[in-house]
């Protein structure tokens, strides 16, 4: 008995080929699937469907982990992440607070130095340099000590009253520096500039704290001898600019 070509197909089913074929649609139905899935990409959802495909693609326990963090989106603030954005708006407000009242002190400090000093300025007897972050008023040597001593002249001392009561009016460290020339000195009361600089300095920090109450905490005095000269020691003038005394303040408000 001869059976046609169409029953045995009905008897034989589908060819073989429709069964690798089916097969590969349903893979990647999954796959497109999943990929749908992950189309937001985050680890929740990552770590829920991660099992389910390392199983379909045969991967097994290689399939590669990720963090148990929770992902944290563009725009959104992740654990103590709005506190930490918040604490570094404020603090840059802060400084920059503090920035504007520190340039408006010096502002104003300038501007009542340069008034209440008036005549010193204009002969040089004093000299006022604005550096930025501190400013300098410097007294040269010349007019402000007895050559070879640590003896203020007498003129020196109205003058340094009236500085101090601009002192007074602001807060910040005050640093005095003594500076001398490069000609040695080796006397009974000095042993060399350091101890001459050094010394011209702490009189100029005590007269600042005994005659116009400044703040021990808020002074230092510095001796450099001749390490830091404006201009080089090679003529008398030079050496006469060299030898000076400076007052620099670090101004963080004026109450003038």
């Amino acid at each position: 008995m001869k059976i046609s070509a169409l029953e045995r197909r009905k008897i034989e089913g589908a060819p073989r080929w429709m069964v690798t074929f089916a097969d590969l649609m349903s893979l990647l139905f999954a796959m497109f699937v999943l990929l749908l899935s992950f189309s937001k990409v985050d680890n929740a959802s990552f770590t829920q469907n991660a099992g389910p495909m390392r199983d379909a693609f045969g991967k097994g326990p290689k399939m590669m982990r990720t963090t148990s963090q929770p992902s944290i989106q563009p725009g959104e603030a992740g654990p103590g992440k709005g506190k930490t954005q918040e604490h570094i708006r404020t603090r840059s407000t802060a400084r920059v607070v503090q920035f504007d009242n520190s340039v408006k002190a010096k502002r104003s400090f300038l501007f009542q130095f340069r008034r209440s000093m008036e005549r010193e300025l204009a002969e040089s007897r004093i000299l006022l340099i604005d550096k930025g972050d501190r400013i300098i008023i410097r007294f040269p040597g010349a007019t402000s000590f007895v050559p070879g001593s640590a003896e203020m002249a007498k003129d020196i001392g109205p003058t340094l009253d009236r500085i101090a009561s601009i002192l007074r009016a602001t807060k910040g460290q005050i640093v005095v520096s003594g500076h001398s020339d490069n000609s040695p000195i080796s006397t009974a009361q000095f042993r060399s500039n350091w101890d001459l600089s050094s010394a011209r300095a702490v009189t100029v920090v005590h007269y600042l704290m005994n005659k116009a109450g400044i703040k021990s905490s808020r002074i230092t005095a510095q001796g450099f001898a001749d390490s830091r000269p404006l201009v080089k020691n090679n003529s008398p003038e030079n050496q006469s600019k060299n030898r000076r005394v400076e007052i620099s303040i670090e101004i963080t408000s004026f109450e003038g």
